[in-house]
């Protein structure tokens, strides 16, 4: 599994807040005017622009390597795919705009390899707050001892955030300071630590610190890709109500329907408050 680093859901928003800020400090002026943004991580980058009015946006380049195939014995096909997600949070100045959107996708890949693309343009809902994210699927098969032999197939994936359109964190006057007062050696914040569900669905990882994952009536697809929205923006996804769990964890449920829910906790820990079905 490619791994890269992500923050904890409080961090999360100081981190999107601060990303375009240390892009504009490396950036000519030109560069400014275009909204610029750009992420790497250990086997890819990605650069994108927007127009001003956050209509549309491009994907100037994506470069994406995965080096996860062939790591075990037993491993008899491996296959994986990239893919570049927009988000729109509660907020959203569209109520019609996707919760997700797929706006770029690899395709299924055989092996280890590198996929490269770009430019490509798609829309945005008009208005700053969307959040691009990126999320890499691999999928592997083994062959089990016996006669016949058993085959088991196991997937997993990773998703991190990349940066929010728009998304600019301090007012004209702090901006102002900022910009009459540089900081003589700008440092990029560091990608936040990133959410990781096992294959078998029954725990995560944040960073280095392991939990029991749990959920309802929701599948094991749809529970990791909540869990992972939640992580990313720090708020509930739409739908649902969230609240902070036992010992760092996290609890939400469908709003209306309680018995459909997830969470992480440290093992041995008990179960985060919510409604009774």
């Amino acid at each position: 599994m490619l791994q890269t680093p992500m923050s904890e859901p409080r961090s999360t928003r100081r981190l999107l807040a601060l990303l375009p800020l240390a892009l504009l400090l490396f950036a000519p002026p030109i560069a400014m005017a275009a909204d610029i943004y750009e992420s790497s991580w250990n086997g890819g980058q990605l650069t994108a622009t927007a127009n001003g009015d956050f209509t549309e946006a491009t994907i100037e380049s994506v470069s994406v390597s995965f080096d996860n195939c062939g790591t075990q014995p037993a491993e008899a096909t491996c296959t994986w795919n990239a893919k570049a997600i927009l988000y729109s949070h509660a907020d959203r100045c569209n109520p019609t705009t996707p919760e997700e959107q797929v706006v770029w996708e690899s395709g299924w890949q055989s092996g280890n390899g590198t996929v490269a693309d770009g430019p490509l343009v798609f829309p945005l809902e008009g208005c700053r707050g969307q959040t691009l994210a990126f999320r890499i699927g691999e999928s592997k098969s083994y062959e089990e001892s016996g006669s016949p032999p058993p085959w088991v197939q196991i997937e997993g994936a990773s998703l991190w955030p990349l940066f929010t359109f728009g998304y600019h964190p301090f007012e004209e006057a702090e901006q102002r300071i900022v910009t009459a007062n540089p900081p003589a050696s700008p440092v990029l914040p560091s990608m936040p630590h990133n959410l990781t569900v096992a294959p078998d669905c029954r725990s995560l990882t944040i960073g280095n610190a392991s939990y029991r994952f749990v959920f309802r009536r929701i599948g094991c697809r749809r529970a990791s890709d909540l869990a992972t929205m939640l992580h990313i923006s720090g708020r509930a996804p739409g739908g649902y109500h969230c609240r902070n769990g036992t010992s760092g964890g996290a609890v939400c449920w469908r709003i209306g329907h309680p018995e459909k829910y997830f969470e992480w906790r440290p093992p041995g820990t008990k179960p985060g408050a919510r409604p009774h079905p």
